[in-house]
């Protein structure tokens, strides 16, 4: 499993609302180059469902399987053989806040996308912990 933990000056409550704004990511995230909602609840909640384009990687339609305003959200992504599971969660820091950003895979093929995409998902996962704290100091 890939973890990230990055530190925030802004407020939990701005560094949630930047997370939280994932139809918005394609435009301020490097790592995303679209997020689409395709269906489920609006605004987001579980069973919202987006379609996401990420450089180098193949599209992906994620949904929403856990939501807690202001604290966290998760989303999973099926592919034949392999399930991607995503959680973003936010927290009180003593600078401020902090957003902590893991991912994981699962089933048969679960062993050779980690040996494949291991090293460049932890560099988006920093990166995107890095701008998501930047932007919500900003805010």
């Amino acid at each position: 499993m890939i973890e990230i933990t990055k530190d925030s000056t802004a407020s939990p409550e701005d560094l949630w609302a930047v997370t939280a704004d994932v139809e918005h990511w394609g435009d301020v995230l490097p790592t995303f180059e679209e997020v689409r909602h395709v269906g489920g609840p609006s605004p987001t909640g579980i069973g919202t469902r987006f379609e996401v384009r990420q450089p180098g990687l193949s599209r992906a339609v994620y949904e929403v399987t856990a939501w807690e305003p202001g604290r966290e959200f998760v989303w999973v992504a099926r592919l034949p053989g392999v399930t991607t599971t995503a959680s973003h969660t936010v927290s009180a820091a003593p600078t401020g806040s902090q957003v902590r950003l893991t991912l994981d895979w699962s089933g048969p093929l679960a062993f050779a996308v980690r040996l494949l995409l291991s090293r460049r998902s932890r560099a988006m996962a920093a990166s995107e912990g890095e701008t998501l704290a930047r932007l919500a100091a900003r805010r």
